[in-house]
């Protein structure tokens, strides 16, 4: 049997790294459904079980691998110890004896070996080790132990592979093996009957030999079923070989064939795993976006096309709507896949609950296994009639932020948790708000996992607010680390900047631009922010309410005008020509205020103080002896008014006689 088959990279459309490799997180959660005559589920019983149960591991372990055999089950522990349970007839639990387990015992490993993989046949057993050996131990009647016998080993010997190949994955067929090399190449041994290695022969194999892939195909990763193979490339292919009765080999014929053949999978389609169980003679394929295709024996609906139609090409699964598939797994008749959100899905055969669905029913199409609601799946592994999977208990954690912590009565203050889960983010679940132990509100986890609340009913005083998030399926309740919020007495003021922007000198007829700086220095949210200014007669704000600290930029323009610089406040200074002294230049002193004014939360008015600024505008002005003779040429009068204005009276009489 196929170790379990995780694809880590299947939904970004790169092939996965050699399934038996994947390992999951470290958990210390095994669970098992189905047949159950010699102890296979490790619950300590000999009942089949229609939901899963609890594998009884010892205390303190904890698992990264599960795989099913005929009759017998694998766990491999993070710390590369490998366990087994369930029947040992032929010595396939490892334990050096041939007596049966109903829990777990630990595997005779060699001193100092890390195992880094595991697969289970119909009776024997692979590991895969950290320097890129295999072990194999069990049932050997046809050479499936790779050691060069057909003597059958109660503990793990070394299987003969050419010196100085490194394996990367494994993978346990009925009664024969598959390895997958560092440079993409197969080995192969064991039962050759029907072409099963792949060597282009029937020849039964007692050590590894290369299976014969076409030029330049590199696989990445192999499954074994009763009497084929299949391997998948580096570029998403599928080959198989080996016996072909039923369609298993996906080529569209029923001809066994010795050597590789390529699957006909859907044009543009990518594979990233495959498997195929012992005395299994269906395939499965997991596609780089989520989704299983099938084929071969369907005759209990082990392919989830809905039918009992034996397909000689691949036919998609019918998954529930919107569910990505991370890893796949073959039994005799029934086929597991694990979601991406944690769920076990199962079709096929199920006369031994390995469903575990609850019934004895068989599914045509994928049903969802019972998993306890508090735990998320990590790793599946179907067995010949029984089913395993490794899974986390779910936890939450809540975490609270307040913006802002300080506020006057009345002031908007927002809450925001978030909630994280080792099961995937609960959408839609709630969150409730506390002010100590009175609840203040409830919000529901949006798909960031954010849930956000706003308050303005805080009263005066210290509050310690947090979040409970309430649970949600296999997500448990949290609650968040409390943060305190103080309530302050209002304090509202204001200042005021005011500046010249236009650039000087100035005269008369100029337009002058400036700008005011409003700045909130109190505690409490201000509104109506506004500008009054003794000369600009409209001034504009950006934004015209204010939180506390917050400042807004307000625009105003005046143009000058002779009444400005009338009468002058700066005395008279010469200018043009020294000897002619023909005019006089005035440099006038402009002052212009402005104060800012805004509404707090009680409805009074809040006034800054005030804010002036003041510029120079330069006036020329001629003679007063040259004035009164342009008033008496021009208008008739030798009176001045002002700068360089004549008598209004005498100027009309001036223009009617002209």
């Amino acid at each position: 049997m196929v170790a379990t088959l995780v694809a880590a990279l299947c939904l970004t459309g790169l092939a996965a790294s050699p399934a038996s490799a994947q390992q999951s997180p470290p958990t210390d959660i095994a669970l098992a459904w189905g047949l159950n005559d010699l102890g296979q589920l490790g619950d300590g019983t000999t009942t089949n079980r229609n939901t899963p149960v609890a594998v009884d591991l010892p205390a303190g372990t904890q698992l990264t691998a599960v795989a099913g055999g005929g009759e017998h089950s694998l766990g491999l522990t993070s710390d590369g110890r490998v366990l087994a349970w369930g029947g040992n007839f032929f010595g396939q639990l490892g334990d050096g004896t041939l007596t049966d387990r109903l829990t777990p015992v630990t595997v005779d490993l060699p001193a100092g070996t890390q195992v880094t993989a595991i697969a289970a046949g119909l009776n024997f057993s692979l590991a895969l080790t950290s320097d890129g050996h295999v072990l194999a131990w069990g049932e050997n009647v046809n050479g499936q132990l790779g050691d060069g016998t057909t003597t059958n080993r109660l503990t793990p010997v070394e299987v003969h592979l050419p010196a100085g190949t490194q394996i990367t994955a494994i993978a346990a067929g009925e009664r024969h093996s598959l390895a997958v090399t560092s440079d993409g190449r197969v080995f192969a041994w064991g039962r050759n009957d029907l072409g099963q290695l792949g060597d282009g022969t029937t020849i039964f194999r007692t050590t590894p030999v290369e299976t014969l892939l076409p030029a330049g195909v590199q696989a990445t990763a192999v499954a074994g079923g009763e009497g084929h193979s299949l391997a998948v490339t580096s570029d998403g292919r599928v080959f198989a070989w080996g016996w072909n009765a039923f369609g298993q080999l996906g080529d569209g014929t029923t001809i066994n064939r010795l050597t590789p053949v390529e699957v006909h999978l859907p044009v543009g389609t990518h594979a990233v795993a495959v498997a195929a169980g012992n005395d299994s003679r269906h395939s499965l394929a997991l596609t780089s976006d989520g989704g299983v295709l099938a084929w071969g024996l369907n005759s209990s609906g082990q392919l989830g096309d809905g039918t009992t139609t034996n397909r000689l090409t691949p036919v998609e699964a019918l998954l529930p709507v919107g569910t990505q598939v991370t890893a796949i797994s073959a039994g005799n008749v029934h086929s597991l896949a694990l979601a991406s959100d944690g769920r076990v899905l199962a079709w096929g055969g199920n006369t031994f609950g390995q469903l575990g669905d609850g019934t004895n029913i068989t599914r045509l199409t994928p049903v969802e296994t019972l998993i306890p609601a508090d735990v998320h799946a990590t790793a599946i592994s179907a067995g010949g009639l029984h089913s395993l999977a490794s899974a986390v208990r779910g936890t939450s954690t809540t975490t609270l932020t307040v913006s802002p912590t300080t506020v006057a009565p009345g002031q908007p203050v927002t809450l925001t948790a978030h909630v994280t889960c080792t099961t995937g983010t609960p959408t839609g679940g709630e969150v409730v708000f506390f002010d100590g132990t009175t609840q203040i509100g409830t919000a529901t986890v949006d798909a960031q996992g954010n849930a956000t609340f706003t308050t303005s009913s805080l009263s005066l005083g210290t509050h310690e607010i947090t979040a409970r998030f309430q649970g949600m399926g296999d997500c448990p309740a949290s609650v968040s680390a409390p943060v305190t919020v103080t309530v302050e007495e209002v304090q509202a003021s204001l200042t005021l900047d005011k500046r010249v922007v236009s650039e000087g000198p100035f005269k008369v007829g100029d337009r002058v631009e400036y700008a005011y700086t409003v700045t909130n220095t109190g505690n409490t949210v201000l509104t109506n922010v506004r500008v009054t200014d003794d000369l600009v007669a409209q001034v504009t704000c950006d934004v015209t309410r204010l939180a506390p600290g917050q400042s807004t930029t307000c625009h105003g323009s005046h143009t000058i005008t002779r009444a400005d610089v009338t009468p002058c406040k700066t005395a008279k200074e010469r200018g043009g020509d020294k000897g002619h002294g023909k005019h006089q230049v005035m440099r006038c002193q402009v002052t212009n205020t402005a104060h800012a004014t805004a509404i707090d939360p009680n409805g009074d008015e809040v006034t800054s103080d005030e804010a002036t600024a003041t510029i120079t505008v330069k006036v020329e002005k001629k003679k007063e002896k040259e004035e009164k003779e342009h008033c008496r040429k021009h208008h008739g009068s030798h009176k001045v008014y002002g700068n360089d204005r004549c008598d209004d009276g005498h100027h009309r009489r001036a223009a009617q006689q002209a």
